[in-house]
């Protein structure tokens, strides 16, 4: 599993319009590619300007091939050019150890 992590920074009193870029734009935008697992918005509960958007992909190949054939409106630098003001730093990591909690019953 790979995941990318990209921290925002939005202007004063824009989080609410970040949240809706991600949720009804760029996440359904992504979420259509091959290798796309998930996708979460974290808002900062002591920054409301701040938050971390995780992304995981099946792997690095995947997240390798989105980037080679996405338009720049499924890009992370389509949400920094539709919000003046908004700052993203973007970073992958691979995940090395995931615990998932046991379904009961199972």
């Amino acid at each position: 599993m790979y995941a990318q992590v990209t921290r925002i920074q939005v202007p004063i009193d824009g989080m609410p319009q970040m949240r809706r870029l991600i949720e009804l734009d760029y996440l359904p935008a992504i979420s259509r590619r091959p290798g796309f697992v998930a996708g979460y918005l974290l808002e900062q509960v002591d920054d409301p300007e701040s938050a971390i958007l995780v992304v995981q992909w099946e792997n690095h190949e995947s997240v390798e091939n989105f980037n080679r054939t996405a338009s720049l409106e499924a890009s992370v630098q389509a949400l920094a050019a539709r919000m003046p003001g908004v700052r993203v730093q973007r970073e992958g990591f691979v995940v090395r150890v995931r615990v998932e909690r046991e379904k009961a019953g199972v």
